[in-house]
């Protein structure tokens, strides 16, 4: 699994002591997912846009290496395909509602993310620390009931009234035991890779 790329926003000097931050209803997760196959011209490259997404962050700027943090989506708040959200990644806006409502059952179903058996997409920070000049942070992802640990490369943003970041990984299917969804014996099908797209806004707990 490739690495995080995060990039936050730095401002503000440093702080007396850690602010713990709740997530605020901005922070969003997307999830670009590629079409493919002989028949992919009659398909749609997707985003799926979680709304709802949970958590705390704690951070001091004179002690980076002490954040903390832990982040989880409902997965039954997932929307395919929103036209807004749709713009905003370049790609045409309206796929018709029919398709929106197969995408969306599709993707909530069994032999997807199979949301009625896994409720909640997780990630969970296990270590920060200053490697070559940069922030690492080390956490664990988990989708579908399997968990994966990805490295972060990051910068923060935090003046004690808010926190801000953005980001993105490219995960796989694989990585969580499920494949690409296919139809038409695979003429029609989704590519192994999934970009997530983060953005995380918080205000002090």
């Amino acid at each position: 699994m490739r690495a995080w790329l995060v990039t936050v926003l730095f401002s503000g000097g440093a702080l007396a002591a850690p602010t713990t931050y709740t997530l605020t209803p901005e922070s969003t997760l997307d999830a670009r997912i590629y079409k493919a196959g002989v028949a992919s011209r009659m398909a749609h490259d997707h985003v799926i846009r979680a709304s709802e997404v949970r958590g705390q962050v704690t951070y001091d700027p004179a002690a980076p290496h002490t954040m903390a943090l832990q982040v989880t989506v409902p997965t039954a708040t997932l929307q395919a395909d929103p036209a807004r959200v749709r713009h905003q990644y370049g790609l045409p806006a309206d796929i018709g509602d029919d398709d929106r409502k197969a995408v969306e059952k599709n993707m909530k179903g069994r032999y997807q993310l199979d949301v009625a058996k896994y409720p909640e997409i997780t990630f969970k920070l296990t270590l920060a620390a200053r490697v070559g000049g940069k922030f690492i942070v080390e956490g664990d992802l988990s989708i579908r009931g399997q968990t994966k640990r990805v490295n972060l490369p990051v910068e923060i943003t935090a003046d004690g009234q808010r926190f801000v970041g953005t980001g993105e990984v490219r995960v796989h299917h694989r990585d969580f035991g499920f494949e690409p969804y296919s139809a038409a014996l695979g003429a029609v099908r989704n590519q192994e890779k999934i970009d997530l797209i983060l953005k995380l806004a918080a205000a002090p707990k």
